[in-house]
């Protein structure tokens, strides 16, 4: 089915073409996953290759390749999900707006400041454990060694929580903080991550963040990036429909 066959297809005959379990089991995974290989979806299905070819082919236009020959949700299988959530019509709309935010920024600044809290929420949660951990461990030292293993202490929750943020966001486009705001990061081709990008966007977020906003809005906010490694890894924040 073509993109052009399912713009004409009357709303009775679009649930017809998913409204098979399989098909609907195969949009939530690859919403849930961003992007998955034929063989993840075949073994997490438990199915046959023939009856997975069938309702791939029943599902063209709803789903994708990527250029790793992954597959993933069109624009057309996000609004199919969020139609699967049992909404009332008026989701449509709020699912378009959500499509067409790279041209009207009408989510821009909700986005940004989920981003923020986000953000507050990750750190809040890593910093914390650090200083609770260093309480714990140093009580009843001098000030002047208490001084230094803050230093310390601090340092190695950062670079734990620079460890998990970039596995996070590498497997499935969040972190705790993403996932409570309902964003994630994906790339703006719409593919995800891999653990090598995740790496390089990370630093920028736990390590270089003054830097890393000053030059993203200096250079390239016309661009539509905030942050100068959103630029560099081509990556975008999204809300999770």
């Amino acid at each position: 089915m073509t993109i052009e066959q399912i713009k004409e297809l009357k709303t009775i005959e679009f649930f017809k073409v998913l409204s098979h379990e399989i098909r609907a089991k195969i949009i939530s995974l690859l919403h849930e996953n961003i992007e998955m290989s034929y063989t993840e979806i075949l073994h997490t299905l438990n199915l046959e290759e023939g009856n997975l070819n069938f309702h791939l082919r029943k599902m063209k236009g709803f789903v994708e390749l990527t250029e790793k020959k992954n597959y993933r949700l069109s624009e057309y299988g996000k609004i199919t999900y969020s139609m699967f959530q049992g909404v009332d019509a008026r989701l449509w709309e709020d699912a378009k707006e959500i499509i067409k935010t790279d041209d009207n920024k009408t989510l821009s600044v909700q986005i940004l400041a989920r981003r923020a809290a986000a953000a507050l929420i990750d750190f809040s949660l890593f910093l914390f454990a650090g200083v609770a951990l260093f309480f714990v461990l140093s009580g009843g030292l001098k000030f002047d060694v208490h001084t230094f293993l803050i230093v310390i202490y601090l340092q190695l929750t950062l670079q734990f929580a620079y460890a998990s943020f970039v596995v996070m966001e590498a497997y499935n486009g969040q972190t705790i903080g993403k996932y409570v705001m309902n964003i994630r990061v994906v790339k703006m081709n719409g593919d995800k991550m891999t653990l090598l990008e995740s790496a390089i966007r990370n630093i920028g977020k736990v390590f270089l963040l003054p830097l890393d906003l000053l030059i993203g809005v200096l250079f390239f906010r016309k661009k539509g990036y905030i942050k100068f490694m959103d630029y560099y890894t081509e990556t975008t924040v999204e809300r999770v429909i």
